[in-house]
This record gives structure tokens, sequence and C-alpha cells, in this order.
């Protein structure tokens, strides 16, 4: 007699339990739990949940950085403002505006 579905005998040596070594994807379900499927090799997702894809490259993706907030940028526009700052002060020192 075949093993009944319900019975889920099938299953038991293919589900990856609680107390399975390997590496477990890190994304969260719909449901707020951690995902318990394996992650595919040298990645840390299953392929459910983007193990597989390499992502879009540049703007077209989601997670893109311009570079408008890098620290080199601050501090560039940070020096500029001071430099207008100071030449502001100098004008009117000079009696140019007021």
């Amino acid at each position: 007699m075949k093993p009944s579905l319900t019975t889920h005998s099938w299953l038991a040596e293919w589900h990856f339990g609680p107390d399975w070594p390997g590496r477990r994807c890190g994304a969260k379900t719909r449901r707020g739990t951690a995902c318990q499927k394996p992650a595919l090799r040298g990645k840390n997702r299953c392929q459910l949940h983007g193990g597989k894809s390499t992502g879009a490259k540049g703007k077209r993706n989601g997670n893109y950085r311009h570079g408008r907030f890098t620290k080199e940028a601050i501090a560039n526009r940070q020096a500029a403002d001071a430099r207008v700052r100071e030449l502001a002060r100098l004008a009117r020192e000079a009696g140019l505006f007021e």
C-alpha cells in the first residue's frame, strides 16, 4: 500500500525541519516569520526569495545609489556653503550689500 498523502510520510525525508544544520534563507515571509527553505549554494536566499536572481543593474535597481549623499559629496557641499558665507561676510564688511 502506498503511503497516504495525509500522513506526509513521504515528506519526512524531504522537509527541512527546525533541526536541519544547513544555512537557511534569510528572508521574511508574508506572515512575518523566517523562511525555512535552505539557501542556495553561495547565496543567502532560497530560489523563491531571489537566490537565483542577480538583480537589475544600475538605475533600474531599487537600491541604486546616485552619490548625492556620500560623505564626500556632503563634505564638498558644506565646504562650498562655508566659502559662500565667508564671501558674504566680507562683502557686508566692505559695504557692498546690507
